[in-house]
């Protein structure tokens, strides 16, 4: 389609209504002069008003005056009773065409009931438009059953953190993701004290061990449990408690839930001992000591500021290439450590390296606009997870990831990683990655991974030259932010080392740019850049560029 002939050929015309089957919606072409140049046959499935589909030279003024007539863009009502615009006819038409006059638009309009279509509009600069119709209704009932969902988890939230008894709730791995008011005031905490640590964190080790054997019983068995508990409190005075342990959620994510009656205050205020116990005759009751609660001085106080959360680890769940660069750009500069993904298959995998590679994912944000079946399998892994809209991502991504990992992230320091992982185990590879932060290191083992190629991971520069060394790889990703020796200085000792000048391709890899990188890449003897957040399909043109012909040949011939 060229920049001025009018649409009207046979081939150009069975062109657009291919279009308009494969994005399932219906395209609709005029000029500027207002008339209709094109309307794909799937208009009235849209535009069920319209009696038949407007024929090129049709004006657009008597194409919206037949859809005003017949009750708008929702279907004309039955009943006997007039159905009334807010605004005139004129004017309503008025403003339709002037809305198609806008260089760019999108507007979401009902269709009645729960049917919702876009209408996404384009001026193009030779004058013509272009309006594409696409039905958007299960998009608006996910969005709409996430608000009701999000509503429903603030009003739970709500409840219970005003319930008069303490109520607990600990993850598979028996940390505490969850506890209410009354908890915290049994445990003379703040919240941010107890979430994200586990039993041990909090009491001496004997009582925490029969904490833990409790609760671990209740999530392997799924049978609910009681203790009887004389307990002395933080304070100092004594009291009686009932604890009730159950399972909660589905397989792969269950939760324990630990409610506590305090009997002793109904005791005092009258009940008779008799009847409050009625019941309960076989229980043995346990001495607990909360006393011994562990305050770390390192919590923040009641009074004190937001939890640091730099160099927390961050996924990023999103189909959307845009987002994904946006996202992860904003979280880099905010300090975190942030990677994306953009399948289920791909989340998972992430999740298992991680786990192997003993590397702690503090939080998946998983995109709104992805299926529930991502949610699903996000929540699934037993990691926090939150959700972001598009249109929060510029002003409310941080914010919200901030904010989250100031309640729910666990205070501790992942576990160091195993050296042995790091190194591949021929004497020569294909690929060796300087990288030090672990989560990247988790997306250029899984895209290696993907891709069959043999690589070994290096987490200093002095290492990477060490290696370089050792394993004479085909090819060097270099951080440029490296410790010990940062990625310029590695890459120049490797190059004033070479027996053959410039025998290894070396391609800097670039965090958000900083004004002198690249050209410092090139002093320092690299080849090539590429850029974070990662792309496999650039890496992967970066490894045909400087890794020659013999080992495309090589790719093909293990592809077979």
């Amino acid at each position: 389609m060229g920049e001025g002939i009018p649409l009207g050929e046979f081939a150009e015309t069975y062109l657009l209504d291919i279009i308009a089957d494969t994005i399932s919606g219906a395209v609709l072409l005029y000029d500027r002069n207002d008339t209709i140049v094109f309307a794909s046959a799937q208009l009235r499935n849209f535009l069920p008003a319209l009696p038949v589909i407007p024929a090129r030279g049709t004006r657009l003024r008597d194409v919206f005056g037949a859809i005003f007539d017949n009750g708008g863009y929702a279907p004309k009502p039955s009943s006997a009773t007039n159905h009334r615009h807010p605004a005139s006819r004129e004017d309503w038409v008025a403003g339709e065409i002037a809305s198609l006059w806008k260089e760019r638009a999108e507007t979401v309009v009902n269709r009645g009931g729960d049917r919702w279509m876009s209408l996404a509009k384009r001026r193009l600069p030779n004058g013509y438009g272009i309006c594409i119709f696409r039905d958007v209704s299960d998009v608006r009932k996910r969005e709409e059953q996430w608000r009701a969902d999000l509503e429903r988890v603030q009003v739970t939230e709500e409840i219970l953190d005003h319930l008069p008894f303490p109520v607990i709730v600990k993850d598979r791995k028996l940390t505490y993701v969850a506890i209410n008011q009354a908890a915290c005031s049994l445990y003379d905490l703040v919240p941010e004290a107890i979430l994200g640590r586990n039993t041990i964190d909090l009491h001496v080790k004997d009582f925490a061990q029969r904490v833990d054997q409790a609760d671990r019983q209740v999530l392997e068995t799924g049978a609910s449990s009681q203790i009887a508990e004389n307990v002395i409190r933080p304070d100092g005075t004594s009291g009686m408690l009932i604890t009730h342990k159950f399972r909660i959620g589905k397989p792969g994510r269950y939760l324990v839930v630990t409610a506590m009656e305090d009997l002793s205050g109904a005791v005092e205020a009258g009940f008779q001992p008799e009847r409050l116990f009625a019941g309960l005759e076989g229980l043995d009751f346990v001495h607990s000591d909360m006393r011994h609660v562990v305050k770390d001085e390192k919590a923040p106080a009641s009074t004190s500021g937001p939890r640091d959360v730099a160099g927390c680890k961050v996924l990023l769940v999103t189909e959307s290439e845009s987002m994904e660069e946006t996202g992860v750009g904003l979280l880099l500069r905010a300090g975190l450590d942030a990677t994306a993904a953009r399948s289920v298959d791909e989340l998972n995998a992430i999740v298992q390296i991680a786990e192997e590679r003993q590397v702690r994912i503090d939080l998946i944000v998983v995109d709104g606009a992805m299926d529930v079946a991502c949610l699903e399998a996000a929540q699934a892994t037993g990691i926090d997870c939150a959700i972001i809209e598009a249109f929060q991502l510029e002003t409310e991504l941080v914010r919200l990831v901030t904010r989250h990992l100031q309640t729910f992230a666990a205070a501790s320091p992942p576990a160091t990683p195993e050296p042995d992982w790091q190194i591949a185990q021929t004497a020569s590879i294909d690929v060796l990655v300087a990288e030090d932060n672990p989560v990247n290191q988790i997306v250029f083992s899984q895209i290696l991974e993907g891709f069959g190629y043999r690589y070994a991971i290096a987490a200093d520069g002095e290492e990477a030259v060490r290696l370089w060394r050792e394993l004479n790889p085909r090819l060097i990703l270099m951080d440029i932010t490296l410790p010990v020796l940062n990625g310029f200085e590695a890459a120049s000792k490797i190059r004033e080392t070479e027996e053959v000048a410039g025998r290894t391709p070396i391609i800097g890899v670039l965090s958000p740019a900083i004004e002198g990188d690249r050209d410092a890449c090139w002093a320092a003897g690299m080849n090539d850049v590429v850029m974070k957040p990662l792309s496999p399909d650039a890496l992967e043109e970066k490894f045909r560029q400087y890794m020659g012909e013999d080992f495309r040949k090589w790719r093909h011939s293990i592809g077979n």
